[in-house]
């Protein structure tokens, strides 16, 4: 897939915006704070429903006013046209119309454009908090696959009713309502059990294309792996829905009497984490910082290899600014296989002018502020 056209209104610093794409190579320059950064927001938002960065929607509009609009229309492998835009109002909810239909809910865009971004805020993958790799899970198996979004949102539901009953008979110093509790348990039991099988087979099917990213993007023999590791996980490797299944039913019985203590749920899928290797040791504690570098490129590029693959189309690439924090060597590796695989590519930087000296063959420099 390519996107033709991006317009953006009242996003951020830009005041009213639009850009005719490049099918292949995009690079957006200009100096920091020139708005280069929103242009691949307005994208993940008509592609993912929200920014990629962690701002709410109220945070986005343009200084003066009380909303945002973008919109973008794309072209599908197979030639067919897709359009997408998103208005936001202060306080209200978003309007999304696509080729699909109108006033859809932001799940229902999820994986129509498939995207794959890349940002040196996403270091947190390698080195962060489980709760970072949960998320990078997460958002790719939300567009992989429509299933998991529905299951993923009726677990927070669940969680939160749970953890609001428990909160709300610990604080009103009473016994928690036995009957809507098991009841709740059941249901996380079920749906969080969803989760964890989903994430486990992902696993099984993105190491292949980690493996073959580190080796081509890194050009070493280091051992590297990754790993789906349940909080629940004792002995045995946890699987499939059955396995999920009864190891969460045990941890529901034995941590039941610290769940009434501490007023929180303590086990299910929100628990879990990634394990990524290096050398025999987790990258988080051993890996240095080339090392770091090379495992979340190597992460981003199997997510495109994989998307693609699972969606049967091929997903665009949004790089915000990450030559910066790349060397020569791993900038040149990059550049490669970005323009190797066909891939339309939108990159931002403030040194566009440098950049355009390693691209080989068709491209858009865009520099910012545009022209009007």
């Amino acid at each position: 897939m390519y996107i033709r056209t991006i317009s953006l209104e009242h996003l951020r610093n830009h005041e009213q915006s639009s850009l005719e794409c490049s099918p292949l190579l995009n690079i957006i320059t200009g100096l920091n704070g020139s708005g280069k950064t929103t242009i691949l927001e307005a994208i993940s938002i008509c592609g993912l429903s929200k920014t990629f960065l962690p701002s709410a929607d109220s945070d986005l509009i343009k200084k003066g006013f009380d909303s945002y609009t973008v919109a973008v229309q794309a072209i599908s492998d197979l030639g067919v046209p897709y359009r997408v835009g998103v208005h936001y109002k202060e306080g209200s909810r978003k309007l999304i119309h696509s080729s699909l239909g109108d006033r859809m809910n932001p799940k229902d865009i999820l994986g129509e454009i498939p995207l794959i971004v890349l940002s040196p805020d996403f270091k947190e993958i390698t080195f962060g908090a489980p709760d970072d790799r949960r998320r990078f899970m997460d958002a790719l198996l939300s567009q992989a696959r429509k299933i998991y979004v529905e299951d993923a949102i009726t677990v927070k539901k669940i969680i939160k009713q749970r953890n609001a009953l428990l909160y709300q008979a610990k604080i009103q110093g009473v016994s928690v309502d036995k009957g809507l509790f098991d009841v709740l348990t059941d249901q996380l039991i079920e749906y969080g059990a969803r989760i964890g099988a989903a994430r486990a087979s992902f696993i099984e099917e993105f190491t292949p294309h980690f493996l073959k990213a580190y080796q081509t993007m890194c050009g070493t023999k280091e051992t590297v792996s990754i790993e789906y590791f349940p909080d629940t996980q004792k002995e045995k490797k946890l699987i499939s829905f059955r396995d999920f299944e009864a190891s969460y039913t045990i941890a529901a019985k034995q941590l039941e009497i610290d769940e009434y203590r501490r007023a929180t749920t303590l086990f299910g899928p929100q628990k879990d984490d990634i394990h990524i290797m290096i050398h025999g040791g987790r990258a988080r504690e051993t890996a240095s910082q080339g090392q770091h570098k090379s495992l979340l490129i190597s992460i981003k590029w199997a997510e495109f290899t994989y998307l693609q693959e699972v969606r049967n189309e091929t997903p665009i690439l949004l790089f915000d600014d990450i030559f910066s924090e790349l060397d020569a060597e791993r900038t040149h590796r990059v550049l490669e296989q970005v323009l190797e695989s066909g891939a339309q590519t939108f990159i931002t930087t403030t040194e566009g002018e440098k950049l355009i000296e390693s691209v080989k063959g068709d491209y858009k420099l865009f520099t910012l502020p545009l022209s009007s």
